[in-house]
């Protein structure tokens, strides 16, 4: 073969082979295009009602909350027409994501509606952002939804990771006033909560679920991009500057982990990893270890909902009006799976789940219990006892949750490493 036509014939494989990769990015990022010729965000209930009884497929509603059985439950009645093509299957909070790209990416798409928290970020910016769901807007229900909870996705109610504490512990009321006083027993001579003495001042005894998940580190990573609020937190409480002792324990690796150095926010971080806890799988577990507290005084770190346990006679409750905030404002989200045959009944089954345009048609208040707030002006909750206000619950920042949470868990797993047994 002559240098020209080998020059061609490279040339040519050379552009075959980036039309099949150029290919392969249109059907991940486009598996499912929207129907962009029907303004569906301005659509009544029985106007998609009425579009969904045309439809052929059946609705399958992908959801990580058991909740959301019940909703479907109230929407086949409802809506009689649709009682047969409906379904609800049960997905795993950590699973949900790679099985809604699997199915897009390989054609074969089954889901029309995910609900699933998103904590870190990562729902948005792997899925919204690369076209595999599309959030649905409806504008007689995000009149009265705070524009600062929108950004990421259509939320459905909100809820927040708290501590909890021993109320026959401490009958008064929440024990601590700030993050600061997680960490009571810091020696920041030795830079752990060992004296000079080797005597270990650390005064809680902490359990949690897993830190590294996106529902907790992310609340770390929160805390971090809020440093100087730390930082300010820190003075007011204790009248003197926060000690930066996690400076030279820093191994960052541009790409692979990286935390900024003179951060409030990382200080606390570094503080908490050097304590010695429990790291429990069932939330369940961790609530149930702070109502026994058997090594005197005990925070447990776990989901809102837990607190359903007081109810069954366990002397636990929210840690919450802490300094700078308690938490942030965790939502759990409705979204639309790209090239679903059955746009109109999915969107239908959204808004009923959000109450209709009037917060009443439908069945917003099945998402009403323990530790969940409803997102609308117009609707309040009644089963959670406090107000977001009260609780003192800060809004996230996803974008940056979702660049930073990476590089929390890689050093939450490193700074674990140090600690003194």
């Amino acid at each position: 073969m002559s240098r020209k036509v080998l020059t061609i014939a490279l040339a040519l494989l050379l552009v075959f082979t980036m039309a099949v990769f150029a290919n392969g990015d249109e059907e991940k990022k486009g598996k499912g295009k929207v129907d962009s010729s029907v303004d569906y965000d301005s659509l009544s209930m029985e106007e998609l009602y009425e579009m969904a009884k045309s439809e052929t497929g059946t609705i399958k509603v992908y959801a990580t909350t058991t909740d959301a059985s019940s909703a479907i439950r109230r929407f086949k009645t409802a809506y009689p027409d649709l009682k047969d093509k409906i379904e609800y299957i049960s997905c795993d909070n950590n699973t949900v994501a790679s099985k809604i790209e699997m199915e897009c990416d390989t054609g074969n798409i089954n889901a029309d509606v995910m609900q699933v928290k998103d904590n870190s970020g990562e729902i948005y910016h792997e899925l919204v952002l690369y076209d595999y769901i599309s959030i649905y807007r409806p504008e007689s229900v995000t009149s009265h939804i705070n524009e600062g909870l929108l950004e990421f996705g259509l939320p459905l109610y909100s809820t927040f990771n708290p501590w909890y504490y021993n109320t026959k512990m401490y009958p008064d009321g929440v024990p601590i006033d700030s993050w600061w006083d997680i960490v009571e027993g810091y020696d920041t001579s030795t830079g752990s909560f060992y004296d000079a003495n080797g005597v270990n001042r650390q005064f809680w005894t902490i359990y949690t679920k897993d830190i590294s998940g996106p529902s907790y580190a992310s609340l770390f990573c929160q805390l971090i991009i809020d440093g100087d609020e730390l930082a300010e937190a820190y003075e007011k409480q204790f009248g003197k500057p926060v000690e930066y002792t996690y400076t030279g324990k820093l191994k960052n690796t541009p790409g692979v982990m990286e935390l900024p150095e003179n951060n409030a926010g990382v200080e606390l971080f570094y503080r908490f990893t050097q304590m010695k806890m429990t790291e429990l799988s069932d939330g369940d577990g961790v609530v149930d270890a702070v109502d026994q507290s058997i090594n005197g005084p005990t925070l447990g770190l776990a989901s809102a909902s837990k607190l359903d346990n007081a109810d069954m006679g366990m002397n636990v409750a929210w840690v919450i009006g802490l300094e700078p905030y308690t938490a942030f404002q965790s939502c759990s989200y409705s979204y639309l799976v790209n090239g679903s045959d059955n746009p109109a009944g999915s969107r239908l089954y959204i808004m009923f789940c959000m109450g209709g345009e009037d917060g009443q048609s439908g069945c917003y208040t099945a998402f009403d219990k323990r530790g969940s707030w409803s997102i609308r002006d117009d609707v309040t909750y009644e089963k959670n006892g406090f107000t977001v206000e009260e609780v003192n619950l800060t809004e996230p920042d996803f974008d940056k949750i979702y660049n930073m949470y990476p590089n929390v868990t890689a050093y939450f797993k490193y700074w674990r490493s140090l600690v003194k047994n």
